[in-house]
């Protein structure tokens, strides 16, 4: 009886704790979810430009996992708890917000912060414990979209720059994904995966474009930004280690709901040009008789994160 009531206290104590140090217009936290140790940070000058920080317990400096959640570059939020077990894994987590469509922003300003995100986090290495040469992004759909860009694009860093989060490294140790959409060349992407993934609007409303026939009928005057915000396009044999992750078949529709926006055939075009060149690829899909690649996503994290 005693243990039980110091249980209940326990659960009591926790909640009241949470609500308190989020404020009073947080909701009061269940006892297995945990608040960020730093929440809110500006990133950038943007005002969807937060992170949120998770910091492991540790003397030493550790590995981030960098989240960037999916949405079609059009909606959707960053995490704002954890699961207790997400921080025993022996490194830091951090998630960002970022602009939207949906809220008046074009391409590139979410690879722009995408890219930010990750020279914040150098900026802020010694204050909040991170090892810079093991930061890894992850997301889905929209989300493993960025990431891969991170992965794959140049370094942007400017030493000369005004700006002391500019003068870091925006480059990563790697990138784990699901769903990922690695091209936006809308000639590819119906060629090679069909225009119902046209059904979304992804792969022209970030770019400017309110139709899949406006973007391709006048592809002169988008095509730059697309294939800049096109992973593929950006792969050298240089570039970090991938792991890509597709929960659907490669023939579709599998459901009603489906359209090729997450087909593992995204997934094929990446690994096929990262064998051409020797950059380290890995592809798991929802396929029955395909093969689970060598390296599971947990090793893959594992492996570059701690």
């Amino acid at each position: 009886m005693i243990r039980k009531t110091l249980k209940v206290f326990q659960v009591l104590a926790f909640c009241s704790f949470a609500f308190l140090a989020q404020g009073k217009q947080a909701r009061v936290l269940k006892p297995n979810e945990l608040s960020p140790t730093h929440r809110d940070i500006k990133y950038g000058s943007h005002p969807k430009e937060l992170i949120n920080f998770w910091q492991f317990d540790s003397d030493k400096p550790v590995g981030i996992l960098l989240q960037i959640h999916g949405g079609g570059w059009m909606g959707g939020k960053k995490d704002e708890v954890l699961r207790p077990h997400q921080l025993k894994q022996g490194y830091h987590i951090a998630s960002i917000s970022y602009p939207l469509v949906n809220e008046g922003a074009l391409q590139p300003a979410m690879l722009d912060s995408a890219l930010r995100a990750v020279q914040f986090l150098r900026y802020k290495a010694k204050e909040w414990k991170i090892d810079s040469s093991r930061i890894v992004a992850t997301g889905g759909s929209a989300g493993g979209c960025s990431s891969l860009l991170i992965a794959l694009h140049d370094d942007i860093a400017d030493p000369q720059s005004s700006d002391p989060v500019k003068r870091f490294s925006s480059r990563i140790a790697g990138a784990q994904v699901a769903g990922a959409q690695t091209t936006m060349n809308p000639f590819v992407i119906e060629e090679m995966i069909g225009e119902k993934t046209f059904g979304n609007p992804m792969p022209y409303k970030p770019f400017g474009a309110e139709t899949a026939e406006e973007i391709m009928n006048n592809w002169g005057k988008y095509k730059e930004l697309a294939l800049k915000c096109s992973p593929v396009t950006h792969l050298t044999k240089d570039d970090p280690p991938l792991h890509l992750f597709y929960n659907v078949n490669r023939e579709f529709p599998t459901t009603t709901s489906s359209n090729g926006i997450h087909s593992p055939i995204f997934g094929e075009i990446m690994l096929e040009a990262c064998q051409k060149i020797g950059v380290e690829c890995h592809l798991q899909y929802w396929e029955k008789n395909r093969p689970k690649p060598k390296v599971s996503r947990q090793d893959f994290l594992e492996k570059l994160l701690l």
